[in-house]
């Protein structure tokens, strides 16, 4: 499918997500074709994919309106509820407990190169350590994270490799 693409928010005109929220599938890999227009890969939505709180919300103001087909809605209702709202944008903000951190105030070279990094980063590191099940390994992850910041890396999930690695 290939549509406009408002250029002032980013988001279509054509409205070919509530259309496929309708008939429960769900988008997928954007690319572009050249600045005004892309390409979008529809899929048909399975049972255990991660739905959004805005597709929900779309979902139900979509149902409201009366233009949800039987398809869609069996797919909402076989959807896992397990996995509404975890995207990464609507997940809380990860803190770290006090005594990891105490423990990453205790290296300033690694805590002042944490706290140059944008925001995302930051929050993404700490989700990363806190959200290891195991003490063990939550340790394990916060060590690496102040060694690697005390030499001013990123941390691995987060470093990009380069096409010779």
């Amino acid at each position: 499918m290939i549509s406009r693409v408002s250029i002032q928010n980013g988001k279509t005109d054509c409205g070919e997500v509530d259309e496929a929220l309708c008939l429960g599938w769900i988008d997928g890999v954007r690319q572009s074709l050249d600045e005004n227009r892309y390409t979008i890969r529809f899929t048909p939505r399975k049972s255990n994919n991660t739905w959004s709180r805005v597709n929900l919300q779309r979902v139900n103001e979509l149902t409201s309106q009366g233009r949800m087909q039987p398809a869609g809605l069996r797919t909402l209702h076989a959807r896992d509820r397990k996995k509404s709202g975890l995207c990464s944008y609507e997940r809380a903000t990860a803190k770290l407990d006090a005594a990891y951190e105490d423990r990453f105030r205790a290296n300033p070279k690694a805590w002042a190169f944490i706290h140059a990094q944008p925001p995302g980063y930051r929050s993404t590191a700490r989700f990363w350590v806190m959200r290891a099940k195991k003490e063990e390994t939550r340790l394990k992850r916060l060590e690496q994270l102040i060694d690697d910041s005390a030499y001013g890396r990123t941390m691995p999930p987060l470093t990009r490799r380069t096409k010779s690695e």
